[in-house]
């Protein structure tokens, strides 16, 4: 790499997102004047609600009260021993029921009578604001009336009252630092804060270095110039990130201000309020900032990556309108209580710079997970900057159709006949079918578990067959209908054997290190398959995914993704979507490693039968443990003993590469020189 010229594209990054108004209005002027003013709007009209709470005189009725309990009701009410100052009016009703229908009145009060105890029924409307906040008043003083009389009837007795009536006192003794308690409040609200100015900061530079350069059809003048790709790739996410960075320290300082502001007119006006030493925060702020920059370096690679799939500035706010609803739900995690910082959450993107900075604030200082979560948005940034490098390695995905040009959205008699599917439709179906995977399968399994399970396998394997018949594509083609010979089906067999050992080693040392989520997944399938005889188990685990999800994966978005890009990442993106669609945490590493080994089958074979039999047999095999398993002394126990470990580990290591080799497809070369 050329870091002088990595340097000067730099400089000319910075200087034309500095020339864009919209950038340095979002990344300056808002923060500096949104901030305070929103502070003080938000003040102003809670000032003002609670203003008019205490204002308005609300409207209350009696209906079959006696006279002498509405008048001790209302003489306790509008006196003051109670500290409680709310403008109640009594009201007379001929039909109060009808009146707080028509709303006439906010509530009325009823008396029924159980020896010398009177209670007081409060009658409201809950969808009214006024009827609701005077049932509360009401509730506060009816309590305190019947502190009072309880204490006036012991006295009149000769008793005493704090023996008699409040023999158990609770007291609390908070050993909480006031800089912790401050720290808990705000280890919500700063994370969400943090992440979102993130966001917002890399979003419009992003767009203006990817989509904006196409847009102005500058980016091919840059591919031509004597720079290289990486230089190219660096200068923007660097540029972006530098933005993203600054957005951030602007958002930090006006929200400090704001809060620091805010705790020191509280501190004026009441003279019982906490104390809190600021500097107690730095330690917490410094490692904060380190990971925020780290963070940012992430954020600003992934908003660059969907960014370069548009052709256009709109199509590209388009694109990151999905990315910034699942960052914003994900940073809501820091306000969820008993959701802490742990070596497993500190591996969750966003979630764990939120964790982080929640426990930090409450001065707990863990080391190892600190340096987790650092490293791990590190590594994120580069994987992230690395798919970005392969987007501008491909000019089938850099100038090539965006989602605006998906085939399905057009008529059908003005597609050419033979057309293949692009990333983008595959996409769309893929998310369709999730969709309906999760609402209809989910409602479908309310009455019958199996439903929950065969609907959505049939729509995961008719969606991709409809989308090629209307795409006009050639369907053999597309889904590699052909027969295979036999010696590529004793290799996929011989390959899934070593496969599934491989993958069942994984999965139990992930049990191992997740066991409540593990128990989870198995339990599920004790659910669905409770009464199901083997075969029926056999043809809805085993068959229906091996045929349904087949035709998705390996034919439809396979055939999609190796157009247009290597096949290497090709097949490593399909893979981790078909790990994805599972929905398991501890599932998606095993998965994604199977499906590697059904598309080597498929790409080898030509055959989708070949990656068909291999799922069937491996889902098959998890099936028969379930029904079977314990019948055999070697797997009835659920942990795995160090011979049956030992045996599968040989197996692996023998079937892999000789299914790899039986697979392996020979050479046009080869195959002509036989021929000769």
């Amino acid at each position: 790499m050329n870091y002088k010229k990595l340097r000067t594209l730099y400089k000319k990054e910075i200087m034309d997102v500095l020339r864009d108004k919209k950038t340095i209005l979002t990344m300056v002027v808002l923060p500096v004047i949104l901030y305070p003013l929103l502070f003080l709007v938000i003040m102003q009209v809670i000032s003002m609600i609670n203003e008019s709470q205490q204002e308005h005189t609300y409207k209350v009725a009696y209906s079959d009260v006696a006279v002498e309990d509405r008048n001790a009701l209302n003489d306790w009410i509008k006196g003051d021993e109670d500290d409680l100052e709310y403008k109640i009016k009594d009201v007379d009703s001929k039909d109060p029921k009808k009146d707080l229908e028509d709303e006439k009145i906010d509530a009325y009060i009823t008396t029924t009578y159980k020896g010398d105890q009177i209670t007081y029924e409060i009658h409201y409307l809950s969808a009214v604001t006024n009827s609701n906040t005077v049932e509360g008043m009401l509730d506060d003083e009816i309590d305190s009336f019947a502190k009072h009389i309880a204490e006036k009837n012991a006295q009149e007795a000769g008793l005493d009252v704090q023996s008699v009536l409040y023999p158990v006192i609770a007291k609390s003794d908070d050993q909480s630092s006031n800089e912790s308690s401050i720290g808990s409040i705000l280890g919500g609200i700063i994370p969400f804060l943090m992440i979102t100015a993130i966001l917002m900061g890399s979003m419009y530079p992003a767009i203006d270095a990817t989509a904006g350069e196409k847009e102005r059809g500058t980016l091919e003048t840059l591919l031509t110039l004597p720079i290289g790709n990486m230089e190219l790739i660096m200068s923007k996410f660097l540029s972006v990130a530098t933005i993203s960075i600054v957005s951030v320290f602007i958002n930090t300082l006006s929200m400090g201000g704001v809060a620091v502001y805010m705790f020191a007119t509280i501190q004026s006006l009441s003279d019982g309020a906490a104390k809190f030493k600021l500097s107690t925060f730095i330690p917490a702020i410094l490692i904060s900032i380190v990971c925020i920059i780290a963070f940012a370096l992430f954020m600003s690679a992934v908003v660059m990556c969907v960014c370069a799939f548009a052709k256009s500035f709109k199509e590209a706010n388009n694109y990151v309108t999905p990315v910034t609803l699942v960052v914003m739900l994900t940073g809501y995690i820091g306000f969820i209580p008993n959701v802490e910082l742990t070596s497993k959450t500190a591996l969750i993107p966003v979630a764990n710079i939120c964790l982080l900075m929640k426990t930090l604030l409450v001065f707990k200082y863990d080391f190892q997970l600190i340096l987790i979560v650092l490293l791990s948005n590190i590594i994120y940034a580069f994987v992230a900057v690395w798919f970005l490098s392969k987007i501008y390695n491909s000019e089938s995905i850099l100038f090539g159709e965006s989602l605006s040009g998906i085939k399905l959205f057009e008529r059908r008699k003005n597609i050419k006949k033979g057309s293949t599917p692009t990333i983008q439709e595959s996409l769309l179906i893929l998310i369709i079918a999730l969709l309906i995977m999760v609402y209809v399968g989910g409602i479908m399994s309310l009455d019958n578990p199996i439903y929950g399970v065969v609907i959505p396998q049939i729509f995961i394997g008719g969606l991709p067959l409809i989308a090629a018949f209307y795409i006009k594509a050639d369907i053999k083609k597309v889904f590699c209908l052909k027969l295979p010979s036999v010696k590529h089906l004793i290799g996929s067999v011989i390959l899934i054997i070593g496969s599934s050992c491989a993958v069942m080693l994984l999965a139990n040392l992930l049990a191992y290190l997740m066991p409540d989520r593990n128990n989870a997944v198995n339990l599920g399938f004790e659910d669905i398959l409770d009464g199901v005889p083997f075969v029926g188990a056999l043809i809805l685990i085993a068959l229906m995914p091996a045929v349904c999800e087949e035709l998705m994966f390996r034919g439809y978005m396979l055939t999609a993704f190796k157009n247009r890009m290597k096949l290497p990442v090709a097949v490593i993106i399909v893979s981790v979507f078909f790990g994805m669609t599972h929905m398991s945490l501890i599932r998606l590493l095993p998965t994604t490693i199977l499906g590697i080994a059904l598309a080597y089958a498929i790409l080898n074979s030509e055959s989708i039968m070949c990656s068909a039999l291999m799922h069937f047999i491996n889902n098959g095999f998890s099936v028969f443990l379930m029904y079977y398993g314990d019948k055999i002394p070697a797997l009835a126990d659920e942990k795995m003993t160090k011979p049956v470990i030992l045996v599968m580990l040989i197996i692996a290591a023998v079937c892999i590469p000789a299914g790899v080799v039986l697979l392996k497809r020979q050479s046009k070369t080869a195959v002509s020189v036989d021929d000769k």
